[in-house]
C-alpha cells in the first residue's frame, strides 16, 4: 500500500523537533494536502498541537505498548486517508527505553513502518562539527534511511552558509531541507511547563501567538524537497485491525474539558463502538451528570484547575450520589486526584475535591515517576485475569497520602503506580490508577470494563 510519510527526529531531546513538525503539518496543509499525524511513543501533548494544525487527531505509535503488527495495522488504518503522513519522534532518534536495545525507539518505529527520516539538527555554537554527528549517526544503524536534515538555532548567515556548504560536499543523498534562524518568537511562544508543553486545550486564546512561532519556523522549511522525500517511501502491507465487534447494553460518560484532555483517541472510539451511548461532561461547567452507567475520567492538570474544581460543589455532589445509586468510575492519573478529598497544588494551597477516596494528593517539585508501568494483575481485578502483565505508562508530579488500607487491582513490577508496589486503588464501585492504558495494547481490558459495568 502507498502511503507518502516522512518521520521527524533529532539527535536528542530538547532539539525543537515538535516545533518543526507542527510548522511542517502547518505547511503541507496550506500546499492543499490532508496530513496524518503521528507521535512515537505515549505522550499526550504534542499530539494536540498536531490534531489541532492538522484537523485530524494525531495517533500514538507505542512499540512498548503496541506489537508490530499493531503498529502497521494503526498506521495504515488512520493514514489511507490521507495524502501524507507526519510522525514525530520522541527524544533523540536512538534513544530508547532501556538504553541498550532498541525497543521504545524512534528508530525503531521508523525501520517498522519503512519511512524516511529528517533529523533536526541544533546548530548552536557549531558547524562542521554537524557532519561527524550525521555520519555516525547514519553508520549506526544503516536500516534506518535518514534523507534530510532540517538545521536549527542558526546564528546568522555565515553560519547558515558554512554547514550548508559542509553538508551539501560531504553528503549526495541526504539534503539540507530547512535552515531555521534562532528566534526569540519560538522560545517565548512555545510555552512548557511541569509535563512538557502547556496543551493546546489550556491556550486557545493564545494560539494565534503559537501560530506566528510556527509560521516563522514554516518560512525556513524547504516544502517541496520534503514532500519529495515522503513519496520515496516504501509500499506497506496491508494489514488491519481485528477488533470483534460487540455491543454492550451500557450508558458512558466521558469527562473531557480544559482540566481532564489526556485521552487516547482510539480509547474514546472503541468505547464509543461498543457501549450503548457515549456523552462528554464537563468538569468546569456542567452541574449535573446525565443518565449513565459509568464516568471515564482521564488525565490532566488537576492541580492547574484545583480552584475551580472546588468551586464546583454541585458536580461534585453530583459525582458522589451517582456512585453511592451504583454508577461505576474509571479514573487515570489525573482522575484519581479529582476523586482524591484534597489537592495540595503547587501554590501550597489545599482544595477540596470529590472526596469518594480517602487520602489527600500533593504535587512535587520533580516527578514521582516517568516511564512505562509494567503491571501484574491482582484477585478481584476488572479489567484482566489474576497474574495476567498489562502494560501502561506514568508520567506525575503528584502522589497519594491514603489514610486507610485499600484493595488494588495490580502490583506493580515496573514502575510507580500509586506507591511503588501497587496500582489501581479499588473501591466500591471505582477503580482509579496513575497508569494510563491503551486499548491498542489490549482491546480486552476495555471490553471486560464494559463488561464489568453491565453485569453489576
Amino acid at each position: 500500500m502507498k502511503i507518502p510519510r516522512i518521520l521527524i527526529s533529532s539527535v536528542s531531546g530538547k532539539s525543537g523537533k515538535t516545533t518543526v513538525t507542527i510548522a511542517l503539518i502547518k505547511k503541507l496543509r496550506e500546499h492543499g494536502l490532508r496530513v496524518q499525524p503521528f507521535k512515537v511513543g505515549p505522550d499526550f501533548i504534542d499530539p494536540s498541537y498536531h490534531t489541532y494544525f492538522s484537523g485530524t487527531y494525531s495517533r500514538n505509535l507505542d512499540s512498548v505498548m503496541f506489537s508490530e503488527e499493531t503498529i502497521l495495522a494503526s498506521f495504515i488504518k488512520n493514514s489511507s486517508n490521507s495524502d501524507v503522513a507526519v510522525i514525530e519522534g520522541v527524544f533523540g532518534l536512538y534513544d530508547s527505553v532501556d538504553g541498550v536495545t532498541e525497543k521504545g525507539s524512534t528508530a525503531e518505529i521508523s525501520k517498522i513502518l519503512r519511512t524516511p527520516v529528517i533529523l533536526v539538527m541544533n546548530a548552536e555554537r557549531i558547524n562542521r562539527g554537524l557532519i561527524p554527528i550525521l555520519r555516525g549517526f547514519r553508520e549506526f544503524d544503516r536500516k534506518v534511511r535518514i534523507r534530510g536534515v532540517i538545521i536549527n538555532n542558526i546564528a546568522n548567515e555565515r553560519q547558515k552558509e558554512k554547514i550548508v556548504k559542509a553538508f551539501r560536499e560531504e553528503f549526495k543523498d541526504v539534503e539540507v531541507v530547512g535552515t531555521v534562524p534562532r528566534s526569540r518568537i519560538v522560545e517565548e511562544k512555545m510555552r512548557y511547563r511541569h509535563l512538557g508543553l502547556t496543551p493546546v486545550s489550556e491556550r486557545s486564546r493564545e494560539m494565534i501567538e503559537v501560530e506566528e512561532a510556527i509560521k516563522f519556523v514554516g518560512e525556513h522549511i524547504e516544502i517541496d524537497k520534503i514532500i519529495e522525500i515522503s513519496r520515496e517511501a516504501e509500499d506497506l502491507p496491508e494489514i488491519e485491525l481485528d477488533f470483534p465487534r460487540v455491543k454492550v447494553n451500557v450508558r458512558v460518560g466521558v469527562m473531557i474539558d480544559d482540566v481532564f484532555s489526556f485521552y487516547y483517541p482510539e480509547n474514546v472510539e472503541y468505547i464509543q463502538n461498543t457501549a450503548q451511548r457515549i456523552v462528554t461532561i464537563n468538569s468546569l461547567k456542567d452541574s449535573k451528570l446525565p443518565e449513565i452507567d459509568m464516568l471515564y475520567i482521564g488525565g490532566g492538570f488537576p492541580e492547574v484547575y484545583a480552584e475551580a474544581l472546588e468551586k464546583n460543589k454541585t458536580m461534585k455532589k453530583e459525582i458522589v450520589r451517582n456512585v453511592e445509586k451504583g454508577m461505576k468510575i474509571y479514573a487515570e492519573c489525573g482522575g484519581l486526584m479529582y476523586l482524591s478529598e484534597k489537592v495540595k497544588a503547587f501554590d501550597n494551597k489545599e482544595y477540596e475535591m470529590v472526596g469518594l477516596i480517602d487520602g489527600f494528593v500533593e504535587m512535587f517539585e520533580k516527578p514521582v515517576a516517568h516511564g512505562y508501568t509494567y503491571l501484574e494483575a491482582l484477585r478481584g481485578n476488572p479489567l484482566a485475569d489474576p497474574g495476567s502483565e498489562v502494560v501502561g505508562h506514568e508520567f506525575h508530579y503528584s502522589k497519594i497520602n491514603l489514610r486507610e488500607e485499600v484493595d488494588y487491582a495490580f502490583k506493580v513490577k515496573k514502575g510507580y503506580g500509586v506507591n511503588g508496589v501497587h496500582d489501581g486503588i479499588i473501591k466500591e464501585n471505582i477503580l482509579a490508577m496513575y497508569t494510563h492504558l491503551h486499548v491498542l495494547h489490549n482491546y480486552r481490558i476495555f471490553l471486560r470494563m464494559l463488561k464489568w459495568v453491565e453485569e453489576s
